[in-house]
């Protein structure tokens, strides 16, 4: 009878220490190395659609555009698009609608090529436009909160 309590206690002590047993696995998400995979992605793909964009030599529509920025009367959006503001005349206004209409159609294009929302590379080329912009030549520049001032 003793053997058998002792068995019978073994085989509870087992159990109980048997059930405390634990495994620990451990994961590692990197999540702020894909984002900037994917930004640098966007980046690369948004200065090969807008190449003819540039500050310091605009070429095609953007010489216009960037004219029409620079007297004052349009604005970079936070979605990267043009937007008429006091003062354009009828001809800018047809001019800027045109240019966002082909503005969108790269944007669109760029998202299906990387694989990211229509959003995510308007506001990236938004910022990029902002941060090209020199400080103190008047242009309208829409802030991510939708303020907009002149830098």
């Amino acid at each position: 009878m003793n053997k058998t309590k002792v068995i019978a206690s073994a085989a509870i002590v087992a159990a109980v220490a048997g059930g405390c047993i634990q495994v620990k696995t451990e994961s590692e998400i990197k999540p702020i190395h894909i984002t900037m995979d994917v930004n640098l992605k966007v980046d690369k793909e948004l200065d090969r659609a807008f190449a003819d964009e540039t500050q310091k030599k605009p070429r095609g529509d953007f010489a216009q555009i960037k004219a029409i920025l620079e007297r004052g009367v349009a604005g970079i959006t936070n979605l990267g698009m043009i937007e008429p503001r006091d003062g354009a005349s009828d001809d800018d206004r047809i001019f800027i609608a045109e240019s966002n209409a082909r503005r969108r159609k790269r944007f669109e294009d760029v998202a299906a090529s990387s694989g990211v929302k229509l959003e995510t590379v308007q506001r990236r080329k938004a910022q990029k436009m902002r941060d090209d912009v020199p400080v103190g030549s008047g242009i309208w520049c829409q802030a991510d909160d939708g303020s907009w001032s002149r830098k």
